[in-house]
């Protein structure tokens, strides 16, 4: 039976050390580019060959995180940016973009491909469609229940790598531009703000619905599984992730020694039984307000939440009983420690902050000094945010050395050269030594051989069976006794590492800097996306609108709004759901009818999920890749054409500026004119964790710390969150350098806009394209990232 990896994360030299001290298996990191958590420590070339090395010496395996979306300008360096670590024996890469996979399978083939969590891979299409293109491991989305993973791993094969432990995101993974579009800091390229972590209120129609205090309404708690590990490992897990890059090694160190503890109970077949201790010692390390055992047994929920702190919480140790001037007293709820650090949370989101001096017992009357006590109320909950002797004990573990247990035998007989075999594994190695002479006063004894040769001190093994065997009364100086098992250890290493190291890199790659001719046209059509099928009569009598987009949810609650779109001479595009998941799938496959008849004449697809599902259903209408479908480089688009089998149109990047987009040399494109853009998608509901599930699709707005709205869309059929930034995209000013992008179409994108709102945007769009000034109604606008980029 294959025993189910452990993969801790390594921000550091010294979290990688820690990891493997503690019981992983292998590790992901990251490297001086391309890498998901830009933000950590990360690797330079020399930390990341000594990382291989280190890992590889102690049987573990490496993952190299180069899951960011990459730049046209960018995607022709990644090959050399991974030769030396392929060469080295990099175990595999985890990857987000198309064009990436497209050069590690020709440049590497024989290195493995994960495809990333930010790949968004919800179901078994897109599963498929990473198993074709060569990768042998997916990290699917966090939001996946046990049963939609299994079927992955039923009909796929793949190896299933699922987080267990540490942060969650709000939105899909993959799908998140709020930190992008808000503060130019992309989390598909690996620089998330955590925007999510800030306080919201959320309001529906002038009425506030969150309660007071519970102001974070993104964040969601930390993740723990360790009681969940049976079931995930019995539903076809085969690697539990940790999360946590930018995280301490003392974090690292004991999250991992904790699951490696219940993944080896499990594997054991004893009774599968958590101590309160360890969940507790997990607490201390991190917690929002608690855990959360993620989506893997519900759908969303409250409880999920952390609503009234986005920080470390730590755990409750009592209660104020009273407060007489710079002193505080309670019952303490839990042993205290020499200088933990204790925290008090006041109504108005301020914190009293205290440190213990002393040792106390739990059930002990504590009085601590402290200041600014005066709004401290009896009854209020006191928690410990640092346990100075947790610390101080995780920070005492790591200063122990990670140590290959090896066997061997030294043989030495008088008058011939002194062997030493050691076996690691399946390994083994005999080294020569000096010249061993008979014995004239004292000879040497087994002990003393076995004493000397033990004495591993710093290296990197320990001997846990030595054999002596001695031929008559020898004598050997002790210093070449230390120098043979010197130069069998360094034989030993050498040979570790030779198995995983690699012929140099042979493989020519076509140049990806040579920049096709733009063919556009010269004047493009105006098309008019809606989410909202209300504002269809007013869009049918806009002459210059050539085509409409609809939502295949509208289309689907009524049919008839096609037909009536090809009876006012516009052609149909039908936008499918950005996520598809076992509802949404069964949807599609309910619409199929719809989809493919006469009155649809192309298709747009948000998600790799859709294209493959397409391409299964041998598809005959046009197809446009929205916005999310990733291409960042030309490569990346050469990839998607070449999976779906067809020509694709796609849609430029909301995230690359004008220069970028100009790189990648699109021609037909639909280009995003106007429109309140996405910047979420979650499997959480608002309103639900508000006021409770109403089954009904619905407006409201989360506001934030300086008044700025951002719209929320309910979608009950999916039972999802989209999250629309309150200020649309519009980009009438820059038409002279729009045209030069040659789009095929420029796209109105309507959420929740009025008829007048709507009509105005439309009519202003037409004066632009006919060269008059022309403004908006609104008085705040943003011309998101078509000026300043992304990093």
């Amino acid at each position: 039976m294959k025993s189910t990896e452990v993969l801790a994360p390594a921000g550091s030299p010294e979290s990688l050390k820690a990891a493997v001290l503690n019981g992983a298996d292998a590790v992901y990191l990251g490297g001086s580019c391309y890498g998901a958590r830009a933000y950590a420590d990360n690797f330079d070339q020399k930390q990341l060959l000594w990382a291989i090395d280190y890992a590889h010496l102690f049987g573990r395996k490496v993952y190299l995180a180069v899951n960011t979306l990459m730049k046209q300008e960018e995607i022709s360096g990644l090959a050399g940016f991974l030769e030396p670590y392929y060469e080295r024996g990099l175990d595999a890469v985890i990857v987000q973009d198309l064009g990436a996979v497209s050069v590690i399978r020709r440049c590497f083939p024989g290195m493995e491909i994960h495809a990333s969590t930010q790949m968004t891979v919800t179901g078994i299409h897109g599963a498929r469609l990473v198993k074709e293109l060569g990768g042998s491991r997916v990290v699917p989305a966090r939001e996946l229940s046990l049963t939609e993973i299994q079927k992955i791993k039923k009909d796929t094969g793949l190896d299933m790598e699922c987080f267990v432990h540490g942060a969650l995101c709000y939105c899909y993974s993959g799908q998140c531009l709020m930190s992008s579009l808000l503060g130019g800091r992309s989390g598909n390229r690996g620089r998330c703000a955590g925007t999510c972590r800030l306080p919201f209120d959320l309001y529906e129609n002038g009425t506030k619905l969150n309660q007071r205090g519970q102001n974070y309404l993104l964040s969601p708690k930390d993740l723990c599984t360790i009681r969940e590990l049976p079931e995930l490992i019995g539903h076809g897990v085969d690697s539990l992730k940790i999360e946590g890059r930018m995280k301490q090694p003392e974090y690292v160190g004991t999250v991992t020694r904790i699951y490696r503890k219940y993944v080896d109970l499990y594997e054991s077949g004893q009774l599968y039984q958590v101590d309160e201790e360890d969940e507790k010692e997990l607490l201390e390390l991190f917690n929002r307000g608690g855990f959360t055992s993620g989506y893997y047994k519900k759908h969303n929920g409250r409880d999920m939440m952390s609503l009234y702190r986005p920080n470390h919480q730590g755990i409750f140790v009592g209660k104020v009983q009273s407060v007489q001037g710079r002193h505080i007293m309670f019952q303490a709820a839990e042993d205290l420690g020499k200088g933990d650090v204790l925290e008090i949370s006041l109504e108005r989101g301020e914190k009293v902050e205290l440190t213990s001096p002393d040792i106390w017992k739990k059930g002990d009357k504590v009085c601590l000094n402290g200041q600014k006590l005066k709004h401290l109320k009896p009854g209020m909950r006191i928690f410990r945010t640092k346990n100075q002797s947790l610390k101080d004990r995780a920070a005492e573990s790591l200063k122990k050395k990670s140590k290959e247990n090896i066997k061997g035998k030294i043989i030495i007989s008088p008058g011939k050269c002194a062997k030493l075999l050691i076996t690691s594994g399946e390994l083994e190695v005999e080294v020569p030594g000096a010249l061993a002479e008979p014995a004239r006063k004292r000879p040497l004894s087994k002990e003393d051989i076995i004493k000397q040769i033990t004495k591993t001190g710093e290296s990197d093994f320990i001997f846990t069976e030595l054999e002596a065997e001695i031929h008559g009364d020898i004598f050997l100086p002790v210093a070449a006794l230390k120098q043979l098992r010197r130069d069998a250890f360094e034989k030993l290493t050498e040979e570790i590492l030779k198995k995983s190291r690699r012929k140099p890199a042979a493989y020519l790659i076509p140049d990806l800097q040579v920049k096709p001719e733009i063919h556009g046209i010269e004047t493009p059509a105006l098309t008019v996306s809606l989410e909202d099928r209300s504002l269809l009569p007013e869009v049918l009598t806009w002459d210059r609108a050539e085509k409409i987009y609809l939502s295949l949810y509208e289309a689907a609650e009524e049919p008839e709004i096609l037909s009536r779109c090809r009876r006012a001479g516009k052609q149909v595009t039908v936008m499918l759901p950005q996520i598809v998941r076992e509802p949404e799938l069964r949807f599609l496959e309910q619409s199929w009818e719809l989809l493919s008849g006469p009155d649809v004449d192309e298709i747009c697809v948000r998600s790799l999920e859709e294209l493959i599902w397409l391409r299964e259903k041998q598809c005959r209408k046009n197809v446009l890749a929205d916005y999310m479908v990733y291409c960042y480089n030309r490569e990346a688009y050469r990839t998607l054409k070449q999976i779906y089998g067809q020509d694709i149109r796609m849609t430029m990047p909301a995230e690359l500026n004008f220069d970028e987009l100009r790189d990648l040399s699109y021609t037909d494109a639909d280009f995003l004119f106007y429109g309140h853009l996405p910047l979420m998608v979650s499997a959480q509901c608002q309103r639900k964790n508000s006021t409770g599930c109403d089954r009904k699709n619905s407006w409201m707005t989360l506001k934030d710390r300086y008044g700025k709205d951002f719209y929320v869309k309910n979608q009950c059929k999916g039972c999802f969150n989209e999250i629309y930034n309150g200020e649309p995209l519009w980009l009438g000013s820059e038409i002279r350098k729009v045209r030069r992008l040659a789009p095929g179409n420029l796209r109105l994108h309507f959420t929740k806009e009025t008829r007048e709102e709507a009509s105005a945007v439309y009519r202003a769009s037409c004066e632009i394209l006919e060269g008059k000034p022309a403004e908006l109604p609104f008085p705040n606008f943003t011309k998101g990232h078509f000026k300043r980029g992304i990093l």
